[in-house]
């Protein structure tokens, strides 16, 4: 089984550092999940980001960190397929703030129809993102948001650059600290709304498609792409 990066990224996957290969080549197939632990060294959200925002994401599992420092951080990663067949990530994020834990989870798939991964941000993927992927020059891989789409009930709404949100991820191996680098930036015409980086470090376990917790898969899957 083809992951849904190797799909992405084709014949540049090879050029990726050996860890970050074995990493990103997950699928269904394997019926392993990825959970690592680490510390994030920053973690910045913007006045920008409106109140509303911040206490809906918590009924969404989208909830964006406040800013802080050494952060401790959990990660874990599930591929499986969905109701649709298609092949999907669930990644699952923890955020262990003062105030409590944070949550930030999404669901990827590789749509043959865009040409590209489609990003369902939060529990019941009311956004879509088109997210464009590749090789940095150190075998790192960066992920840029594009398109992006809100789904009101049946409806699909293009959302207009000016009030889209886009993404900017970089994530590769430092082989000094022996464990995985991040960056990640959100931020909108207005500027950058939320953003950490830090390090961590990730394990293989075996695990079936039926043992994924049900509280990191979402409680509702979106036909649209």
């Amino acid at each position: 089984m083809t992951s849904i990066f190797q799909r992405a990224l084709g014949e540049d996957f090879n050029k990726l550092h050996p860890r970050l290969q074995r990493r990103l080549a997950m699928s269904s197939a394997d019926h392993l999940a990825q959970v690592g632990s680490g510390v994030m060294d920053e973690v910045e959200r913007s006045r920008l980001v409106a109140v509303p925002v911040t206490l809906l994401g918590a009924a969404r599992r989208l909830q964006i960190p406040a800013t802080a420092r050494d952060v401790r951080f959990e990660l874990a990663n599930y591929a499986y397929q969905d109701t649709y067949g298609r092949e999907t990530i669930a990644f699952s994020r923890r955020f262990d703030l003062p105030d409590g834990v944070q949550k930030f989870d999404d669901t990827m798939i590789y749509s043959e129809g865009r040409s590209s991964i489609v990003n369902y941000l939060g529990s019941h993927q009311d956004i879509a993102a088109d997210i464009r992927c590749e090789v940095t020059a150190h075998g790192g891989i960066r992920m840029i948001g594009g398109s992006q789409r809100l789904f009101l009930g049946p409806l699909r709404v293009a959302l207009p650059s000016r009030v889209a949100a886009t993404a900017d991820v970089i994530e590769t191996w430092d082989d000094d600290k022996a464990a995985f680098s991040i960056s990640v930036t959100i931020a909108s015409a207005v500027g950058a709304l939320f953003s950490y980086r830090g390090s961590f470090t990730m394990e293989e376990i075996p695990l079936s498609a039926q043992r994924i917790p049900g509280r990191v898969r979402p409680d509702r899957e979106r036909r649209q792409d």
